[in-house]
């Protein structure tokens, strides 16, 4: 059995409970992605989990990224299994 802080988990059950998060991330968080905020991602923040990246929208990252296949993305650190799992 691992130790968590119960003030900081609660704190940040409260921060998604009322925040800005979209249906996305929401499912992000829910599938135990972490939430990461850095000004250059969208919306100023990503997900990550297990060193692998939350897709939002697969085709729209595959045009923004410019590749044609699922396999690029994975290569590019995006989880597409967990794509195809929950949306």
């Amino acid at each position: 059995m691992s130790a968590y802080n119960y003030n900081e988990i609660s704190q940040f059950l409260q921060n998604i409970k009322n925040s800005d998060f979209n249906r996305s991330e929401l499912l992000a968080i829910k599938n135990g992605f972490e939430v990461v905020f850095d000004e250059d991602a969208y919306n100023g923040r990503y997900f990550i989990k297990d060193g692998k990246k939350w897709i939002h929208n697969i085709e729209a990252l595959k045009r923004q990224l410019r590749v044609n296949s699922d396999s690029e993305l994975s290569e590019y650190d995006y989880d597409v299994v967990a794509y195809y799992e929950t949306h």
